[in-house]
């Protein structure tokens, strides 16, 4: 295994062992046996379809994970690419046959808490309940799938494999997107500016394509959503997150309230780099303050330095971040045909998971990594649940993420001296305002697309457009109006897919319930690791309502949001007070 890179061998050895090779036939066999199932409604056959959706889940979900992992650190392997493509042929068969075993469990009457086998399934069979109102025939839901591998998910793979294969010269050496990208952190003003420069060149070449594959995506979306019954695209992406229109009203209004004060940052951190117009966006994470926290370190010190401060909130945090450094279960480095950005995927049934970094060794990247820990300690609370109570939504996937980020930060802040909190505090609050401002930027262009979208086709000029206007509405006169981003969602994977729309309010969400969590963990520490961990684990089969109302928490009124934004106001204050002296 080469340095830096993660292992798979957990999954399967490779595409040609025998462990793989049996999976993919009992996948290929796998829907004879859901033909065979007897659909009347009893309780043995309700349980005979319940054994077998279990013994799909892992199957798909393992097989998938395979072809999708590799092709995140290679987008052009052809073994790969070969491999999805075939287990999506096959799947798309299997729809008529699943789509009909799950209206089966949708229409049942049979009560599943009136058997131990089903009882920890009443969540699931309450939403498939639910999803029967929105399914088409089986035939049609056939044809949507067969078509979906030409057509939005075609158009996903051409967007993931332009933006990691496009590059440019740059310094007399060829560099790449994730590589130009990352320069947005150089101390050096004059290189910050010149990546920018060419970030915006390198998309100007790919841009095209890439507005054809979004039109083509959010048109799908748009057409789909229609013919099942929802409202909108927001509308189903809403009823898919278990969340109500009340708690993203609530948000969204406080997010609008709390403006202000992150523009009153972006501009006074602009004055301190020279800049009179506001805070041009090439200078948006120019690191500042103390440059003992420049330093750059290794994965082995980036690992040590989480253990350390994970190790005072819960043992078993740092003792998983030991475990998954010696498993090889992250791969760290960027380097052609990878993706951008980070993840992190959780494999339950491996009781594992695997994290993706673009890791240069920076702070920034420390705090990357945390987050992407907190996804993994997330999928620990859900490995012994059951195979169809192992998806948590979009909202709350983010919660044990940026929950850890304030773990970190809140440790590092409590040994610094001033120099040192100048430059942790602008890290933390830069990267809050990523969640906030940003995410709500990202939330008005996609919300813009969908409307638009229904009339007419918008060429990239016209994204462009949206998409100035959005980070205008958002940042306003934070931000230089000379130096914005015209192409933020060339490079934003998340606006690329079919089957999940508006993944950008959950950012805001999981960012500030944390922080909202965290403040309940300072007051009142005593059992709170506990019940923490019982509301992640309560996130597979609750509402995001629900699971809030665990730790005493009400997300559908604006007070709550408000509350954790004052918290974030007041470090801006502490900020522009330490450095204005």
């Amino acid at each position: 295994m080469q340095e830096g890179k993660w292992s798979l061998d957990a999954l399967y050895p490779s595409y040609e062992s025998a462990e793989y090779q049996a999976d993919l036939a009992r996948f290929e066999a796998i829907f004879a046996d859901f033909e065979a199932l007897d659909i009347t409604d009893s309780i043995e056959n309700i349980k005979a379809a319940i054994k077998l959706l279990e013994e799909y889940t892992v199957l798909v979900r393992r097989l998938f994970a395979y072809s999708s992992l590799q092709l995140s650190t290679d987008t052009s392997d052809q073994v790969s690419l070969k491999a999805q493509a075939k287990l999506r042929k096959i799947n798309a068969a299997g729809t008529a046959i699943l789509t009909k075993v799950s209206q089966f469990i949708g229409a049942t009457q049979i009560d599943p808490a009136s058997d131990p086998d089903l009882a920890d399934y009443d969540f699931y069979f309450q939403e498939a309940k639910q999803e029967n109102q929105h399914r088409l025939s089986d035939e049609v839901e056939t044809v949507i799938a067969r078509m979906n591998m030409s057509a939005g998910a075609a158009w996903s793979q051409l967007q993931s494999l332009l933006t990691s294969t496009v590059e440019h010269d740059f310094k007399g050496r060829s560099v790449n997107l994730s590589e130009i990208r990352n320069l947005a952190y150089d101390p050096d003003p004059e290189i910050r500016k010149a990546a920018y420069e060419t970030e915006l060149v390198m998309y100007d070449t790919i841009k095209e394509p890439v507005a054809f594959a979004l039109n083509n995506i959010k048109s799908q979306v748009i057409d789909l959503a229609d013919l099942r019954g929802y409202e909108s695209p927001l509308a189903k992406t809403l009823e898919d997150s278990r969340m109500s229109q009340a708690t993203l009203d609530a948000l969204l209004e406080a997010i609008k309230e709390s403006l202000p004060a992150f523009r009153k940052y972006f501009k006074h951190k602009g004055k301190l780099l020279g800049h009179d117009q506001g805070l041009p966006f090439y200078d948006l994470f120019a690191p500042m303050g103390s440059q003992e926290n420049s330093k750059t370190y290794t994965p082995e010190e980036a690992k040590n330095y989480l253990v350390k401060h994970f190790s005072k909130f819960s043992p078993d945090l740092a003792d998983m971040v030991e475990t998954m450094y010696q498993a090889q279960a992250i791969d760290y480095f960027p380097r052609k045909g990878k993706r951008g950005g980070a993840f992190c995927s959780n494999l339950p049934f491996i009781d594992s998971s695997r994290i993706m970094l673009n890791f240069e060794g920076s702070l920034s990247d420390i705090v990357t990594f945390a987050h992407e820990l907190g996804h993994a300690y997330h999928g620990v609370q859900i490995a012994d649940l059951k195979p169809l109570n192992w998806s948590y939504t979009m909202p709350v996937a983010e919660t044990a993420s940026t929950f850890n980020e304030a773990l970190i930060m809140e440790s590092l802040l409590s040994e610094a001296d001033d120099q040192e909190k100048i430059s942790l505090l602008e890290s933390q609050i830069s990267d809050t305002a990523q969640i906030i401002v940003d995410i709500y930027s990202r939330f008005l262009f996609e919300d813009a697309v969908f409307r638009e979208r229904q009339d007419q086709f918008l060429f990239s000029k016209d994204l462009e457009a949206i998409m100035l206007d959005a980070q205008k509405q958002s940042y306003g006169e934070g931000l230089d109006p000379d130096y914005l981003h015209p192409y933020m969602w060339v490079c934003k994977s998340h606006y690329y897919s079919t089957g999940l729309s508006y993944y950008n309010f959950p950012y805001a969400f999981g960012g500030l319930f944390s922080r909202g969590l965290y403040a309940l963990y300072q007051a009142q520490p005593d059992g709170f690791v506990a019940k923490y961990k019982n509301m992640l684990k309560a996130t597979t089969t609750q509402s995001v309502e629900d699971t809030a109302a665990i730790m005493g928490l009400d997300v559908t009124t604006p007070a709550f949001w408000t509350q954790a934004l004052d918290q974030v106001a007041a470090l801006i204050d502490q900020f522009i007070a330490l450095t204005s002296k």
